[in-house]
């Protein structure tokens, strides 16, 4: 019980943290395109949307059910499944004209480009972050002596 309450909260935090920031993003998106009401089925879909980014984040890139992998297959285990769930959500809610192909190419598209723009950047920030621990790591040495 008390692994099932630990995967459930990092899933909640997780969904909380992507359903905002997707929020953000749509309502930036419906500024910038004059719209003035949105419906709630768009507001729904969103809700789903970062609750399957949040809980895919929690199985591909924590330990809590998936302990050993490397980092590369925890990228495949967490975007393959989430493209599909996306494209899904997309579909079921009519995010644009599903006839359209020319339409999910650009979705494809936009989606690859996000993610490879967020990966990058967390990569620089951990290769910053590490290089911050190492050097404090050998301060700490010096001071000891070592």
């Amino acid at each position: 019980m008390k692994r099932f309450l630990q995967v459930a909260a990092a899933m909640k935090e997780a969904a909380a943290l992507c359903y905002s920031a997707a929020m953000c993003i749509l309502l930036l998106l419906l500024f910038c395109f004059g719209q003035q009401t949105v419906s709630v089925r768009l507001l729904f879909s969103v809700l789903l949307a970062g609750f399957a980014s949040g809980a895919l984040q929690v199985a591909a890139f924590s330990d809590l059910l998936i302990k050993k992998l490397a980092y590369g297959k925890r990228m495949l285990v967490f975007v393959i499944p989430f493209f599909i769930l996306l494209t899904a959500i997309a579909a079921l809610f009519d995010w644009f004209p599903l006839a359209y192909a020319g339409a999910w190419a650009l979705f494809a598209g936009i989606f690859l480009a996000i993610f490879l723009v967020l990966t990058a950047a967390f990569e620089w920030y951990y290769h910053l972050t590490g290089r911050k621990y190492n050097g404090l790591l050998g301060q700490y040495r010096q001071k000891k002596g070592r």
